[in-house]
C-alpha cells in the first residue's frame, strides 16, 4: 500500500488513516470516521477491519445503514470466520427492518465462529428476534376479552422505549412491557403502572403474556386463576386483538328517543345492572377462587355500568343518578315513577358506609392516545359505583396478583387491593 493522495495528507498510510478514523469514531465524529476510513480503503482495499469500523461508523449516521450493510457485507468477503462482520450485517440488517435476513446472518455466523464468538452472536440473535416481535406489536389494537374476564373491550398501544398504554372502561393506563422471543410461544409481559396505588402497597406484578402476531391480528393469552403464563392459546384468558383503535360505540335507537325516554330507559337499565345485594370485600383468609369471584362480580358490574354510560352518554347517565340523591330536583321522565324508588334503594344499599373519596377526572382516552404517555388520560368518571372498601390489614401478596392475573387492563381497576368502583360518585 502507498500514501494518500489527498492534499495535505500525502504523507499518510492506509493504517494511519485506520487509526484517524479510529480516533474520530471513539470522539463522536463518524462523519470524519467514515472520511478516514474511505482514504484508507483507497490505499489498501483488503482491510476487512476496515470496513468493520466503516460499517459501524455509517449506522451512527442518518440514513446510511444500506451502506453499513454493503461495508459489513465485504468485510465477511474478506473474511468469512471474523465474528464481528456478521453482528455489523445484523445490526445494519436490523436497523432497515430486514429481521429475517438479521436472524439468517446471525446463525450462520454461529455456525461458523468460534465458541465465545458463537455466544455473542447468540446473545445479537436474541436481541434480533424481540426487536422484530416489538416491531410487530407497534402501534394500537383493540379486542374484547371472554365473558369469564368481564366481556369489556380494551385497547393497547405498543409505543416506543417499551411503553404500553392500556385503554379499558374509560381509563388510560401506562406501562411498561417486555418479550423474548426466543419462546414458543412467545413472551410478553407487562407491568401496569399506577398512581392509585395506596401507601405502603407493593406494584402489582408483571402479567404474563403468551403473545403472536399474524393475519388475524394480535392473539393475546393472559393467566386465568393462578398467576402462571398459560403454554398456549385458547381458554378464558384468550382474547384476539385487532389492528387500530377501538370506535365509540353509539346506539342509534337511543338518539331517535325523546329525552324522557332516555331518561327512563337509562334508569332501568342502570337498575338492571345493579345486584341484588351489596358487593362481598376481599380478605386475606378468602381462597383464590372466592377472591376471583367477588373481584369478577366488580368487573361485570363496572363493566355493564360502562357500556350504559356508551349508550347513553355520560351526562345523561349522571343527570339520572343525581335524581336519585336525596332532596335531588326531579328529573322529567323519571321524577315521581316506581324506578326512581327502586334506583334510590339500589344506590342506599350500595352506598351503606361509604369511604371518603375523592372524584376522579374526567376520561380523555382520545387525547391519551394523541398526547403519548407523558400526558395520559385518568381514569374515566362513571357516575355512579358501589364502594369496595379494601381491607383494613395490609393484604396478603396473592390477592393482588390474582387480581392483575385477570387481565392487564382490569389491573388498572383494582390496583392496591380492589380499589374498583370506588371513585365515581360524589
Amino acid at each position: 500500500p502507498g500514501f494518500s493522495s489527498v492534499p495535505g495528507r500525502a504523507t499518510m498510510s492506509a493504517a494511519e488513516l485506520k487509526d484517524e478514523g479510529n480516533a474520530k469514531f471513539k470522539k463522536g465524529d463518524y462523519a470524519g470516521a467514515v472520511k478516514a476510513y474511505t482514504e484508507s480503503l483507497e490505499l489498501d482495499p483488503s482491510q476487512h477491519l476496515c470496513y468493520s469500523n466503516r460499517s459501524a461508523a455509517y449506522l451512527k449516521l442518518r440514513d446510511s445503514a444500506k451502506e453499513a450493510l454493503a461495508d459489513a457485507q465485504k468485510c465477511l468477503e474478506l473474511a468469512p470466520d471474523f465474528a464481528k462482520g456478521y453482528s455489523r450485517q445484523a445490526a445494519a440488517l436490523q436497523e432497515l427492518e430486514r429481521w429475517d435476513e438479521a436472524i439468517t446472518i446471525c446463525e450462520q455466523g454461529i455456525a461458523k465462529c468460534s465458541k465465545p464468538d458463537a455466544d455473542t452472536l447468540g446473545k445479537t440473535l436474541v436481541e434480533v428476534k424481540n426487536r422484530q416481535f416489538i416491531a410487530q406489536l407497534q402501534g394500537c389494537w383493540h379486542g374484547k376479552v371472554t365473558e369469564a374476564l368481564g366481556g369489556y373491550d380494551q385497547e393497547m398501544q405498543f409505543l416506543d422505549h417499551c411503553q404500553v398504554r392500556v385503554q379499558v372502561l374509560g381509563r388510560s393506563i401506562m406501562g411498561q412491557f417486555r418479550v423474548d422471543a426466543t419462546k414458543d410461544p412467545k413472551h410478553l409481559d407487562i407491568q401496569v403502572t399506577s398512581e392509585e396505588i395506596p401507601p405502603g402497597m407493593p406494584p402489582p406484578p408483571p402479567v404474563p403474556y403468551i403473545a403472536k402476531v399474524d393475519e388475524q391480528g394480535m392473539h393475546l393469552c393472559c393467566p386465568y386463576m393462578k398467576m402462571e403464563r398459560p403454554d398456549r392459546f385458547g381458554g378464558e384468558g384468550y382474547c384476539l386483538m385487532t389492528k387500530g383503535a377501538m370506535e365509540n360505540e353509539s346506539d342509534a335507537s337511543v338518539r331517535n328517543l325523546s329525552k324522557e325516554e332516555q331518561v327512563f330507559l337509562c334508569a332501568k337499565e342502570v337498575i338492571a345492572a345493579f345486584p341484588s345485594r351489596r358487593f362481598e370485600d376481599v380478605h386475606q383468609q378468602d381462597t383464590e377462587e372466592a377472591t376471583r369471584e367477588k373481584v369478577m362480580a366488580q368487573v361485570k358490574f363496572e363493566t355493564s355500568i360502562f357500556k350504559i354510560q356508551q349508550k347513553f352518554g355520560e351526562e345523561l347517565m349522571k343527570e339520572v343518578l343525581d335524581a336519585a340523591k336525596p332532596g335531588a330536583v326531579g328529573v322529567k321522565g323519571l321524577a315521581g315513577t316506581p324506578e326512581l324508588e327502586e334506583l334510590k334503594a339500589k344506590i342506599q344499599m350500595m352506598d351503606a358506609n361509604p369511604e371518603p373519596m375523592q372524584a376522579a377526572p374526567p376520561s380523555q382516552a382520545g387525547q391519551a392516545r394523541e398526547q403519548g404517555p407523558s400526558q395520559a388520560a385518568g381514569p374515566a368518571q362513571v357516575p355512579s359505583s358501589p364502594p369496595a372498601a379494601p381491607p383494613t390489614t395490609t393484604p396478603a401478596p396473592f390477592p393482588t396478583a390474582l387480581v392483575v392475573s385477570i387481565a392487564v387492563a382490569a389491573a388498572g381497576i383494582f390496583l392496591g387491593g380492589f380499589l374498583i368502583l370506588k371513585r365515581r360518585r360524589e
